[in-house]
């Protein structure tokens, strides 16, 4: 089977897709016979640079042009078409860098063309020129014959000496939209009578990471299959990249904070074969468009018009369900990941840890333990003795099936107890009472209310828990004293009872205490720790 990109490389202007802006900047000239006499295509890989090039170089000779499109007939179109041109010099600098080859070319300039008007040096790769080649070429860019015209194309400007650039008109070309892509590709499909999902030629347009040429070249690849039709799994295996089905599922699950099943989900790609390597960068680009979505679904426009409706709205749900914050830190722990497993010789641990940090519980807790079996918890409240006896005749809150609440290992010197009361401290609770075990329930949903709304209680808070509860009074336990004072001051406090009331439908007061040695040490979750690890409490 034919390289696709060479069977469908556009020869018109019409036939190019994207770049517009470009295309009828060169279109404008042609028309106008008002062609310049060096010019510098600049920009990434499989952009179109050599392919507008020879678009130029065609137009420019043709004696038969319409308008700005050459004709395909004329002699001259017959010749560059078939590459047997003597007006149209093709020189890659990757291949001949030397200042000798430069010369031999450049004493060619002075000899009129054959038999179109114009004689074209079409420079590829002009980066890689040395210095020597530079001066050589730039004598010859300072006065150029009439009939010469000089085409530069590269992927590193940054290379190219501003003497050269400052004497060329510069057209800087960008990555194709995947928008564009697939519909060429789909194109492409549908002429080889190739049958293949819309969400496999999608993560084909993906791996292009936004050219043309590498897209043409990936179908080639896929379209060896004998599968009919070619799905989006067919595709993965070929590619060595990970469906979209797959990166829905994982951020699925962390989304609904189900840490267990993440885990389990990552090993279940590892037993299957699948390139965890691959699979992180892949992840981080869903992660990206997640971020952009959770902002606004118009921020992330471009990136979903290339998903299929369904994937578009699985992961418009999945945006919804998450803090833009929480994509954020989870960004950043599987950056770390994709880092870390460059190095490592179990490239499933940096990704567990990765899960493991973006759990809500575990992110919120500096101990080992994320969550104590039901006698633990039994055996923390009977050591603290603080639940609070309630009236029957008064309601309970309703409470919601969560989680086990956030344990925390925590104790420092006694220090004295800080109470911050809202200011509708005195009005008296219009839901019901509720009891510590409540408190303990929803604990980490008054925590993640408070947090969002200010960010910066994070830290403070993931060294409290819930200590006391009498009447509407509840007191909170903290490890460091610097806590205490900041969970104290008063417009923090206002945002924690404002936390409490949103989710226990209740007005509250709140105190702010340092946990003593003797309770740090009746602490279950320091039990285990001292039994583990040795040491004293301290």
């Amino acid at each position: 089977m034919p390289a696709f990109y060479r069977t469908y490389r556009p020869s018109s202007f019409s036939d190019m897709v994207g770049q517009e802006h470009i295309v009828r900047t060169l279109e404008n000239s042609i028309k106008a016979d008002t062609i310049s006499h060096a010019y510098l295509f600049t920009g990434p890989r499989g952009t179109g640079k050599t392919t507008l090039a020879r678009l130029l170089a065609k137009a420019a000779n043709c004696t038969d042009r319409k308008g700005a499109e050459p004709c395909g007939k004329c002699e001259n179109c017959i010749l560059m078409a078939e590459g047997r041109s003597l007006d149209l010099i093709e020189f890659d600098a990757a291949t001949h860098t030397q200042v000798d080859k430069m010369r031999e070319i450049l004493e060619t300039v002075p000899t009129p063309p054959a038999s179109g008007r114009y004689k074209i040096y079409i420079i590829d790769e002009a980066h890689m020129l040395t210095t020597g080649a530079w001066n050589a070429f730039l004598k010859t860019l300072e006065e150029p014959p009439a009939h010469a015209v000089f085409i530069l194309a590269t992927t590193a400007l940054h290379k190219v000496p501003e003497t050269i650039v400052s004497r060329c008109q510069r057209f800087d070309l960008t990555r194709f939209p995947m928008k564009d892509l697939v519909e060429k590709l789909s194109r492409i499909a549908k002429k080889e009578k190739l049958k293949i999902d819309d969400d496999a030629l999608r993560m084909i347009a993906l791996a292009a990471e936004g050219g043309m040429r590498d897209a043409e070249s990936l179908l080639s690849q896929v379209a060896t299959l004998q599968e009919n039709p070619i799905t989006e799994e067919d595709a993965s295996l070929i590619l060595g990249i990970t469906s979209q089905a797959k990166l829905a599922g994982l951020a699925r699950l962390l989304s609904s904070d189900d840490l267990p099943g993440a885990l389990a989900y990552v090993r279940d790609l590892s037993e299957k074969g699948e390139n965890l390597n691959a699979f992180v960068p892949s992840f981080l680009r869903y992660l990206r468009v997640l971020l952009l979505a959770s902002i606004g679904p118009k921020t992330a426009e471009a990136d979903l018009e290339s998903l299929t409706k369904e994937r578009r709205q699985e992961l418009l749900a999945i945006a919804a369900s998450l803090p833009t914050s929480k994509i954020v830190e989870i960004i950043g722990y599987f950056r770390t990941a994709e880092t870390e497993m460059r190095n490592s010789s179990l490239p499933e641990l940096p990704i567990e840890i990765a899960i493991v940090k973006s759990s809500a519980d575990v992110s919120r807790q500096h101990g080992p333990v994320r969550e104590l079996k039901r006698e633990e918890e039994e055996e923390e409240e009977e050591a603290i003795d603080t639940r609070s006896t309630v009236p029957d005749d008064l309601p309970k809150a309703t409470v919601r099936p969560e989680v086990a609440a956030i344990s925390e290992i925590s104790g420092t010197n006694v220090d004295d107890a800080v109470e911050s009361t809202s200011p509708e401290e005195s009005v008296p609770s219009e839901a019901g009472s509720f009891s510590l075990v409540d408190v303990q329930d929803r604990w980490r949903e008054i925590l993640r209310e408070a947090t969002r709304v200010n960010a910066s209680l994070t830290l403070a808070l993931s060294n409290a828990r819930p200590k006391e509860v009498v009447g509407n009074k509840i007191t909170i336990a903290v490890r460091f004293p610097f806590h205490k004072d900041r969970l104290a001051d008063h417009a923090n406090a206002l945002t924690l009872a404002q936390a409490f009331d949103t989710i226990l439908s209740t007005k509250v007061k709140i105190a702010v205490v340092v946990e003593t040695k003797e309770e740090q040490a009746g602490n279950p979750l320091v039990s285990h720790a001292l039994s583990m690890l040795g040491g004293e409490v301290v």
